[in-house]
């Protein structure tokens, strides 16, 4: 073979290795780049995901819980149970809704009903005017997977518990009806001690409320125990206001102008009858030895300078705080088993405010 020949054949085998080379090298770049494409579309696309389900978590932990709130609201220690929802409500992002129930039970009943069916509340806390006549309604809203809280007063037949009685019930927070009859009778033994005889004239609030009814039942034994223990007068309508309580103490004073004791069962109807005391000529705390309930601040004052002789212990606001916290802790699935909660017990303080225990008492309403 000459030269010129082994070149040509030499030139044909480099063009022919060349090309070889070249084929390979854009397959490899058309190979890469599509993997590498892919790759770039995953991760968008997972990133994309990523990102909408974040935005999905984040837009429902800021969807606020929206609580529902049915109590007489024309009423300062409802009053101070709202501060209480409240500063839990700012807290939690949660947002509060009130209802005025006045002291209509069967107004009540509706409100309840009508927010279960406005399928807006996540939960509804309740100051129960009838412990008994209420309990379908709070049955229905559980029904329909609402928690259900209610405070200072029972939901179900039972005034001796603070335990939650409905199936399905979040929870509860009050001092039952027993022990708050008990703690203002105790301050009616102390005043009637020694002397003989004790004539007591009584303002109930509204009489079939639970506790008052326990009041009644324990006035009932206490007279039957105790013969220098008169029960001279007995008068319901006071509404836990002032106002009508100045006119029913002033009957009480005219039919009774030996009267002894006169108590209410709450403290501002006990500011009402200081004023009927007072108009009568008489003095507050020598003449008439006046109880109250509920442990307000006026009350305290009173207490402290000789012209009250007692009131007994309330912790309104605490029982907003602490109702707050169960209903949201429930809606959250923080917590899946009922919470019973005696408030009275929660704050430590005594039970009964005298001049003896009451400086170591902090009130929460105005009274």
């Amino acid at each position: 073979m000459s030269k010129r020949s082994h070149f040509r054949a030499g030139t044909l085998l480099v063009l022919l290795l060349g090309l070889a080379l070249v084929a390979a090298a854009c397959g490899t770049s058309d190979d890469t780049t599509t993997t590498a494409a892919q790759d770039t579309t995953t991760t968008a696309a997972q990133d994309t995901t990523t990102t909408a389900a974040q935005d999905t978590t984040t837009t429902a932990a800021q969807e606020p819980i929206e609580i529902a709130f049915f109590a007489p609201l024309a009423n300062a220690y409802v009053a101070a149970t709202i501060q209480g929802l409240e500063e839990v409500a700012e807290r939690e992002g949660a947002e509060l809704t009130l209802f005025d129930t006045g002291f209509d039970v069967t107004l009540e009943f509706s409100q309840i009903q009508d927010a279960v069916a406005q399928e807006k509340f996540d939960a509804l806390i309740i100051i129960p005017l009838d412990p008994v006549a209420l309990v379908p309604a709070a049955e229905e809203a559980i029904a329909a997977g609402l928690a259900v809280v209610n405070t200072d007063l029972a939901l179900g037949p039972d005034l001796t518990t603070s335990q939650p009685q409905i199936e399905g019930q979040a929870g509860t927070v009050m001092t039952p009806g027993t022990v708050r009859a008990e703690n203002i009778t105790q301050l009616l033994l102390s005043a009637c001690e020694g002397v003989d005889p004790c004539n007591v004239g009584w303002i109930a609030g509204v009489a079939t409320i639970d506790f008052e009814v326990k009041i009644k039942e324990r006035l009932d034994e206490i007279v039957a125990e105790k013969d220098n223990i008169k029960l001279v007068a007995y008068q319901d309508g006071g509404g836990y206001l002032s106002d009508p309580a100045i006119a029913i103490a002033q009957d009480i004073l005219v039919a009774n102008p030996d009267l002894t004791v006169l108590a209410t069962s709450g403290d501002q109807m006990t500011l009402g009858a200081e004023i009927a005391v007072v108009d009568a000529g008489l003095t507050p705390g020598t003449d008439i030895l006046l109880i109250g309930g509920g442990g307000s601040c006026p009350a305290v004052d009173r207490v402290t300078d000789g012209t009250w002789f007692g009131t007994t212990l309330d912790v309104p606001r605490d029982e907003g705080v602490l109702g707050a916290q169960v209903a949201i802790a429930w809606v959250r699935g923080e917590t899946t088993e009922p919470v019973g909660l005696d408030a009275q017990k929660e704050s430590g303080f005594p039970s009964v405010l005298t001049a003896d225990t009451v400086s170591q008492f902090d009130c929460q309403w105005e009274g």
